[in-house]
């Protein structure tokens, strides 16, 4: 929709609703600021008629206080007239601070009473509703139980009946008005909120986001290398401070423009549901609800009536009218209605504040626009007085002094004899310090160690190989006979161009994509770029806090595996129409020897889509296909059936034109001839010639039909419709290839060297990734989390292939994959030799299935927490026995032999007790050694 329309349609919204909300306008007081004849600005009210701003409530008191949202524009405020003072003597800021106490103060108490007055009051309405209702119920049950005759009865019954239908319908055209206003305010809402978001909210968040780019590109543009120049290192300073403050403000504006349009989506969902609630149904079922409501409730109370000594009958009497009538009314319509109106004021009153808010923060990002340039002053050092550290310190420089005096060269080489080894030993002590032991107080944290728990690394490599499972079931569909059109869809393609069925699909390498599809995921390098993202460089003291797996970290692994991989295709479609070597026809023939099919005489000729139509009342299913709901078979200006199943599609079959042949060879006569005069005749039944009836239009005869008066002549039948016949001229011939691929745009270290650049302290973020990786020269620590033995006889697991990862099975794209696997499967020798990875109990062996379980309780993970996390665990082992001498309930010793595999791969699956809160699956990769 083009941004003139959206503007039309705002003008129109906005006309029907001020035509509709002429007669629930309101007197208001508009405050606003206008210039005088000299220049100065003075606050002039206006006295106005505007649309409600708020729906209040009953009572006096709340009207009382709902006057206010009759105030609209630049209203006089204490509270801003004492803010806007700028006293300069102290008498004048002392006075400014008791005027600011004092108005808090009273504005305080006024609202506490307002508050505390209204809750009074809407606490006494309800009760008065209540003895309303329990006075109105006592007065109907004593006015039925004296009226005993049937005219008592009656003129209750018709009284009543009458109050109500006049209620009844006074409230439904009032109910109307309202649901017709609430409508156009529904309309006026979805029209501007179209031409905000088509006009201001996207061109605004865009040049945002380009205007942040560009001063961040300007920013790193202009940064030079400061070698040891001051006055460099001064401009970048300088530079850095004007980037921070632009990107403090562009941050801020894209704020304004995310609550605006928030708060506009909340208030047209809200108005929605109002005008929705607020329809009224149609006034002629009325009387029938009404009857049923009354033949209900006069017949429970002929029930509660009947027996009136029954107790029981007469406590769920009073249940329905004490507890369930109200609790009815409570969730009525009108009641939801109400609750609906109230949250569309809050709405209006959290606006207004979140736009106060957003205001004073703009004020003072706009005071600090050129804050940094200011230079600021040193402060002047304040005289400090010596303490006791001064004191020692001053003694130790003076004992210095006196050795140095005293001994001088001698003295110095002999200390410094002594002090080579306790400096080399200090040294190594701080590198091994530095390398083995924690350097935060926050985690068990070393050099080259993933910065998160186990549960949380894993969870990211579930859902990373989760996206590449998903992709790859959806291309598994496209290569589907019979599915690949929903594949193409779940991809965006328009199934309605996907008209034919491939006779060949090309997937991977191809004429068309000329390349190998490829999938290189690699998980200790997901695991690295994780924790060098989420890094806090900035933290204080060095610490180093744990990142935890949550919706942003979703998030960050679609924009990665988005970038990544694209699925792309080509449908070559090639099919066409060809001309049949033999036409097949159904029907035709001159009238001396044809036959042909029965037809309505009412035919509809149209410049759109299709140019004829007629209803056709014999046919067969070759022509049956290609008929619409109704019956009508459409034609175009050649007579050619379209298919009105198809949006008018072309097909191979023609309606017989009764002049002249269908093909060349002549193969079957027209119904008519021509004579000398080039008029058509046909032979009638009693073999003489007639002349053609016409039917059709102004100059167009409608010649695909013999007409009905030539039908009847013809046969010499006179309740005969009119006839037609067909041909199949041409066949569909399909000639299609599908082409697909996924094409990897970039590979996945190009992805995580992107990212991590692309952020603040990005050399810092690279550094540690490569040493995590170990790409920068130390080796691959693979994240230090190791804790448990390997079970293989291998000094590591690492040194073994997988037969299956952990996580969602992608062996390659389009390759058949069995869906979530929480363990590994590696490769192996049939009876190698299992060792305990702990000190462990065996708890389960299941011979059937060769599964063994072993668990330790308060396992300690050194990395995990200070000083180390317990946690239980679990490892179960699949494809193993147990060696003899063992059996379930054993304990076993850490790394003991106990078991031995049954097969060429043995399964590992590592179950722990996370926090405390729950078992969770984690790869056994991390853990073991």
């Amino acid at each position: 929709m083009s941004l003139q329309r959206k503007e039309n349609n705002l003008r129109k919204a906005q006309a029907r609703f001020d035509k509709v909300s002429r007669r629930s306008k309101q007197f208001q007081i508009d405050f606003r600021r206008e210039q005088n004849s000299r220049g100065r600005f003075h606050t002039r009210a206006h006295i106005l008629r505007g649309e409600k701003t708020h729906h209040g409530g009953r009572g006096i008191i709340h009207k009382f206080a709902n006057a206010k949202y009759r105030i609209t524009g630049d209203a006089p405020s204490v509270t801003r007239t004492i803010k806007s003072w700028q006293p300069k003597t102290f008498k004048g800021k002392l006075f400014k601070a008791n005027a600011r106490a004092v108005n808090f103060a009273v504005h305080d108490v006024a609202q506490t009473a307002v508050d505390t007055a209204l809750a009074t009051e809407t606490v006494g309405l309800k009760v008065s509703d209540t003895a309303q209702r329990e006075v109105r119920s006592k007065l109907k049950q004593k006015y039925t139980r004296e009226a005993v005759d049937d005219y008592h009865r009656g003129v209750f019954l018709m009284g009543r009946t009458a109050t109500d239908a006049v209620k009844g319908v006074h409230s439904h055209l009032k109910t109307k008005k309202q649901y017709k206003l609430e409508k156009a305010k529904l309309q006026l809402k979805k029209a501007d909120n179209k031409l905000y978001r088509a006009k201001t909210n996207r061109p605004k968040l865009c040049a945002n986001s380009a205007d942040l780019r560009k001063a961040k590109a300007e920013y790193r543009a202009k940064v030079k290398p400061a070698h040891g120049n001051k006055l460099r290192k001064a401009m970048n300073k300088r530079r850095l401070q004007a980037y921070k403050q632009t990107k403090r403000e562009l941050k801020f504006e894209k704020k304004q423009l995310v609550t605006e349009n928030k708060f506009r989506v909340k208030e047209y969902r809200n108005q929605k549901k109002i005008a929705k609630l607020s329809k009224p149904g149609l006034l002629i079922l009325k009387p029938a609800t009404y009857s049923a409501g009354r033949m209900k409730a006069s017949a429970w109370q002929k029930a509660v009536n009947v027996d009136q000594d029954n107790d029981f009958v007469h406590a769920i009497d009073s249940a329905k009218r004490r507890i369930a009538e109200p609790v009815a009314q409570k969730v009525s319509k009108p009641q939801r209605l109400h609750k609906k109106e109230k949250q569309r004021d809050l709405l209006s009153d959290k606006k207004s504040k979140s736009d106060k808010k957003l205001n004073r923060q703009e004020s003072k990002l706009k005071e600090k626009h050129d804050s940094y340039k200011k230079r600021k002053k040193k402060p002047k050092p304040k005289s400090k007085k010596k303490g006791v550290k001064d004191t020692i310190s001053a003694t130790l420089k003076a004992a210095w002094k006196f050795v140095k005096n005293v001994y001088e060269a001698e003295v110095k080489k002999f200390f410094l004899t002594m002090a080579i080894p306790v400096i080399v030993i200090l040294l190594v002590f701080a590198i091994l310090t530095m390398i083995f032991s924690a350097t935060s107080s926050n985690s068990g944290f070393t050099l080259g160690t993933y910065a998160a728990q186990d549960y949380d690394l894993s969870e990211a490599e579930k859902y990373y190989t989760e996206l590449a499972y998903n992709l790859n079931q959806k291309i598994r569909k496209v290569g589907s006979s019979t599915d690949w059109q929903s594949g193409l869809a779940a991809f965006g393609a328009n199934t309605g161009d996907l008209e034919d069925t491939p006779d060949e699909w090309v997937w991977g390498q191809s004429s068309v994509y000329d390349w190998t599809p490829q999938y290189d995921f690699d998980c200790y390098k997901l695991w690295s770029f994780l924790c060098a993202y989420y890094y806090d460089f900035d933290a204080d003291n060095d610490d180093i806090y744990y990142w935890e797996f949550d919706g942003d970290t979703e998030d960050l692994l679609e924009e990665i595996f988005d970038d990544e991989y694209e699925f792309v295709y080509w449908y070559d479609n090639q099919s066409r129409w060809e001309e049949l070597d033999d036409y097949v026809y159904f029907g035709g023939g001159s009238s001396t020897d044809g036959s042909y099919y029965y037809c309505e005489q009412s035919a509809s000729k149209s410049n759109g889509s299709w140019t004829y139509k007629f209803k056709p009342t014999s046919y067969t299913s070759e022509l049956g296909q290609y008929l619409d709901g109704d019956g009508y078979c459409y034609l175009n200006g050649n007579y050619r059936v379209l298919n009105a199943n198809k949006s008018y599609a072309l097909t191979g079959y023609y309606v017989l034109d009764n002049r002249y042949f269908a093909d060349g060879a002549h193969t079957v006569s027209p119904f008519y001839w021509i004579d000398g005069d080039g008029n058509f005749f046909f032979r009638n039944h009693d073999g003489n010639n007639q002349y053609r009836s016409f039917y059709g239009w102004t100059d167009d005869d409608a010649w695909f039909m013999i007409t009905e008066a030539d039908a009847r002549a013809w046969l010499g039948d006179d309740d005969c419709s009119a006839l037609y016949g067909y041909v199949q001229k041409q066949y569909w011939k399909t000639e299609c290839k599908l082409y697909y691929n996924v094409k990897q745009n970039k590979t996945f270290d190009e992805v995580i060297a992107e990212k991590l650049g692309s952020m603040s302290h990005s050399d810092e973020r690279l550094q540690y990734y490569s040493l995590l990786v170990g790409t920068d020269g130390s080796g691959t620590m693979y994240g230090n989390h190791q804790t448990l033995h390997n079970l293989l006889p291998g000094p590591t697991v690492r040194n073994y292939s997988l037969k299956r990862e952990f996580g969602y099975e992608m062996t390659g794209w389009n390759e058949d994959s069995d869906g979530l696997y929480q363990g590994i499967k590696v490769y192996c020798s049939n009876g190698d030799t299992l060792k305990a990875p702990f000190k462990c109990k065996i708890t389960d062996v299941d011979t059937g299935e060769n599964k063994i379980t072993v668990r330790k309780d308060d396992v300690e993970y050194w990395y995990d927490g200070t000083g180390g996390t317990k946690r239980d665990t679990e490892v179960t082992i699949a494809n193993a026995v147990l060696l003899s001498g063992f059996s379930e309930g054993d304990t076993v010793n850490d790394g003991q032999d106990f078991a031995k595999t049954t097969a060429g791969n043995v399964n590992f699956h590592v179950y722990i007790d996370t926090d405390g809160y729950g078992w969770d699956y984690i790869d056994p990769r991390l853990v073991l050694y």
